[in-house]
């Protein structure tokens, strides 16, 4: 495997990993009806960061 090669499969892996994290804090979101959040969420990733410290997802 070269260089090249792993760092593509740890990109993968890390953009996988960041998309099953916001996946889990959408879903939440939705059980707890904050239904405003999430769209807020997907544009503001200041305040992602801070509903993820929220829900203990970090």
């Amino acid at each position: 495997m070269t260089l090249l090669m792993r760092d593509q499969e740890n990109q993968k892996i890390g953009e996988k990993r960041g998309e099953d994290k916001l996946a889990k804090l959408i879903i939440l979101l939705n059980e707890d009806g904050r239904l405003s959040d999430i769209l807020r969420v997907s544009q503001d990733e200041e305040y992602r960061q801070e509903l993820y410290e929220e829900y203990h997802i970090i």
